[in-house]
């Protein structure tokens, strides 16, 4: 070989050598730890060459939201972090992760007087995406029997005008579920195509069974729905005056005027703040019907901000027991809204000021 050749090739060898090693030893941008005996989850995001988000959820409850979220600096296999919070605000106690590839142990950073948030202590274990799959089904299916047997209790134990609710809320979940999971759930973006042979296409199609966070928002929307349904309805009213909720971030607020007008505020945030709505109206007296424990009113309201086609709600409203029904409907829905109003909520007194 030409010795020239030879002496340009090895400086190169080892360039790439070098390289090669660095990257090596780098920590992945994402990596993802769990504790099966306390069931905790632990994300570590690189944010940059040195700073590391670290990410805690709790899922003792299935569907939990129960989240903490730090932030720190990474230096060879150790991290310290505090809390993240909003400028100005104290941080908290600091703590130190360390570990490799296959764990990572949180401990408090040595020297602190009273340290806080100790349910993040303890030893995690690498987690695979299969494996991490196979946890949020698994969480998700255990939502779904959580909510079938709240359902159950709930169909023998209520009693009264409230007794049939559970069984109209059942048959009104799918539905339910299917509009939360629209704006919850966001597929990943799709990755390049490739070109595949004849016949073979679709074979590698996306699907969100196939999807960690799909699973994820599906348990936690089940969570809501049995945190919902498991609240026994002690309280009743012959009044139309209340706050009611929907458990899933809907509220309408009815105050009933001395000349039996029925003042109504319908608001929601489904998910986030950009699939929010607000109504509010005012239900003439003549609107309103009582027949036996059952009470309905009926208005058309104006929608604020949205097109002209839009504006127009005819909006029912039933009240019975401890639950209010509210059905909408309209000629044409605003562009690119997802929000509703539709559904069945939980009846509260008046605040007492």
């Amino acid at each position: 070989m030409n010795s020239r050749l030879l002496s340009f090739q090895i400086p190169v060898l080892a360039l790439f050598l070098f390289a090669a090693c660095v990257n090596a030893a780098e920590p992945p941008k994402l990596a993802h730890f769990y504790d099966e005996e306390g069931m905790r989850y632990l994300t570590l995001r690189q944010t940059s060459a040195t700073s590391v988000e670290v990410i805690m959820r709790w899922a003792s409850e299935p569907g939990s939201t129960g989240m903490w979220t730090g932030q720190g600096t990474r230096k060879d296999n150790l991290i310290t972090f505090a809390a993240l919070v909003d400028e100005g605000q104290d941080r908290g106690s600091y703590f130190i992760a360390k570990g490799g590839e296959s764990k990572m142990e949180i401990l408090f950073k040595p020297g602190q007087k009273m340290p806080q948030d100790p349910g993040i202590l303890g030893l995690y274990r690498r987690v695979s995406d299969e494996k991490r799959l196979q946890l949020a089904r698994k969480e998700t299916h255990a939502a779904e029997e959580r909510l079938n047997t709240v359902l159950k209790e709930a169909a023998h134990d209520w009693s009264g005008a409230d007794k049939a609710v559970p069984a109209d809320w059942k048959a009104r979940w799918p539905v339910l579920l299917g509009r939360w999971m629209k704006i919850a759930y966001q597929p990943p973006e799709p990755a390049p195509v490739k070109s595949a042979p004849p016949g073979a296409a679709g074979k590698d199609a996306f699907s969100p069974e196939k999807d960690v966070q799909y699973w994820l928002k599906y348990a936690q929307a089940t969570a809501a729905a049995y945190g919902f349904m498991q609240q026994p309805p002690v309280l009743k009213s012959s009044s139309w005056d209340g706050e009611y909720d929907d458990g899933f971030g809907g509220h309408v607020s009815i105050r009933r005027a001395k000349d039996g007008k029925l003042r109504v505020n319908l608001n929601c945030t489904r998910v986030n703040e950009n699939q929010g709505s607000d109504l509010a109206g005012q239900i003439p007296a003549e609107a309103v019907k009582s027949k036996n424990d059952e009470e309905t009113a009926t208005a058309v309201f104006n929608e604020a901000d949205v097109p002209e086609d839009a504006k127009e709600i005819s909006i029912t409203l039933k009240r019975k027991g401890g639950f209010l029904w509210v059905e909408t409907k309209r000629k044409a829905s605003p562009p690119g809204s997802l929000s509703w109003f539709d559904g069945i909520y939980r009846w509260s007194p008046v605040p007492k000021e």
